[in-house]
Formats: structure tokens, sequence, C-alpha cells
């Protein structure tokens, strides 16, 4: 028989891109969904996933959707106003899971736990020094996963990734600055205009999950997969307002005043404050040695990212 892969957040945008780059990959693919309806809009265009109607917090439920599969791709998430009270507990069952099923779970990390960069290229070895709250969180899950490998043999992989967009990024930030490009309305953006940053395409995001899913070289590893360039945040707009053809302006928010005066009416904003650094401060991470690992992966430059992150807004926005 045929393995299955598991993925639990499929209506989000890591776990449509996972999903996208497995069946691809012509990969068998199974998706523990909520709401079958939202499920299917976020399966337009894929072909051939099964929906196992259930709830990721629900142990039984995970159990279940597992049946048959090797790999649990976990791609849920909570709102970042969620995550002191369910991201850990959340995680926790699929960790369960999949300690009972004896699958594999890969887990996308993201840089929060580095803190700010000690290192001129972030790489694996840089310390886990997170100073804000959700990036301690994210220490303490990573941790789950190595505790539970090393107590009760769960093997896992974790792709860590900077700032993820493009379809089905719906994150209320996002997919707000292209499809206020499309409109003409002004890009807002949290941090500074000229700060190096890096942002990686979300189906660049899929694959490097499902690559780490599906090779045992990936077994109990922790790999940084890299964005396609360093860029600004004033160079990253200037091109979504220039494919969108609207002529788009743009503005920053980078005083941490301003961005709770706007947490008042933005619960984003609000929670977006502590993680403001990432946006002020260069945090560039180094892809190195998953490249190495993976010599097939390449990533999407941004021009063809922006393109195709605005032509899926049209569709999807309307």
């Amino acid at each position: 028989m045929k393995m299955k892969h598991l993925i639990v957040g499929f209506t989000g945008g890591i776990g449509r891109a996972t999903a996208k780059a497995l069946v691809e990959k012509n990969e068998e693919v199974v998706a523990l969904v909520r709401d079958l309806q939202k499920s299917e809009k976020y399966a337009q265009g894929l072909s051939g996933i099964e929906f196992v109607q259930g709830d990721a917090t629900s142990l039984p439920d995970v159990e279940k959707a597992l049946e048959n599969c090797s790999t649990l791709f976990y791609c849920a998430n909570v709102p970042y106003t969620h995550w002191q009270k369910e991201a850990r507990e959340l995680l926790s069952i699929s960790i369960t899971a999949a300690i009972n099923k004896k699958v594999k779970l890969v887990f996308p990390g993201n840089v929060y736990v580095y803190g700010k960069a000690q290192q001129h290229l972030v790489n694996e070895g840089h310390p886990h020094a997170a100073q804000t709250k959700k990036g301690k969180i994210r220490i303490e899950m990573e941790q789950m996963l190595v505790r539970a490998n090393k107590e009760s043999g769960l093997c896992y992989s974790i792709v860590r990734m900077p700032d993820f967009y493009g379809p089905y990024v719906v994150n209320g930030f996002s997919e707000k600055i292209f499809q206020n490009a499309l409109q003409g309305k002004k890009l807002q953006w949290y941090g500074g205009l000229d700060v190096p940053i890096e942002m990686i395409y979300i189906e660049d995001g899929g694959e490097a999950m499902a690559l780490a899913g599906l090779s045992s070289k990936a077994d109990g590893m922790q790999f940084n997969v890299s964005g396609c360039a360093e860029t600004t945040a004033k160079k990253f707009l200037k091109e979504i307002s220039s494919q969108a053809g609207k002529n788009a302006k743009f503005s920053s928010i980078n005083i941490e005043f301003l961005v709770s005066l706007a947490g008042l009416f933005n619960p984003m904003a609000k929670e977006f404050k502590e993680m403001m650094y990432l946006k002020s401060q260069r945090l560039i991470i180094s892809g190195e040695l998953f490249r190495t690992t993976f010599n097939t992966f390449t990533e999407t430059p941004y021009e063809e990212g922006i393109r195709k992150t605005l032509d899926w807004a049209k569709n999807y926005f309307n």
C-alpha cells in the first residue's frame, strides 16, 4: 500500500503550499480539516487531496487521519493573540499522535527563536536567544520535538524560514498589501523601509517542507531555508506597486509608540509590536545547509513571486 502524508493546518499558507508540493511529486495527501467549504476553496488547482473532517485539538481525530500515513506535516497555527494559551498545547497533540502512530513530524520553524542577529548570516548554530514572548514560545515548541525524540523516539525535521508572502498567505498583513496595490490604495509597512530583510515565497516554503518530509536525510535535522535574496521593504513594495500598475504609494510605521497606537484599532498591529526588531534590524539567514543537502532546491525571485501573488489576489479576492 502506498503511504500517504497528513497535513494538519491545510487552510493556511504553508499547509496549502506543502500540499501543492507533495501533489506535484505524485504523493498522496490527506488533509485534516474542520471546514470543508473553506478547504475546497484552498484546494482549487490541486487534485486528489483526501479531506478528513476533524479537529487538530482532538487526539483521536488526528490519529484517525494518520491511518496509512508515513508523515505528519504540522502546518497549524493560531492567531498571535492566542499563542500564549494555545500554541504549545496544539502542537503537543500532533506530537503525541505522531509518536503513537510511528510517523515522522515535519515542523515549520521561524527566525523568532534566534532573537537579534549575532552573525552576518544566521546559520543553524546561532544561539536561540529570543527576548520576545513569541520567540520564547517558539523555542519551547522546538524543544518539545527534540524532547519527544529523546524520550519517545519521535522522528522529526524542523524547517525554519523567514516571513512568508505569496498565494494563500492570509494573516491580516501580507494579503492586504497585495489587495491595496491592485486597488491603488496605500501600502502600509511596519518597520524600516531601508532595513535589509528577506522574504520567502510561500511555495518555496512548501517545497522545502516536502523535501524534508520525504527524505531520511532530514530525519532529526534542523534547517534554515532562506529567501531568494536580501532586499528592503522599499524595493519589495516598489515592485508590488509597479507590477500592480495602479501607482500605489507606500508608507511605514517604524516607531514603537505609533505601532502601539495602531494596536488600539488593529489587534495584529498590537501583537506585532514586540516583533518590530525583525523589521528594524538586519537578520538574514543562511540556507547553505539546506541547499547542499537538497541540491534540487531553488528559490523563486521576488519579481516572479510578486507576479504570481498578484495574479492569485485578483482571483481570490475578486
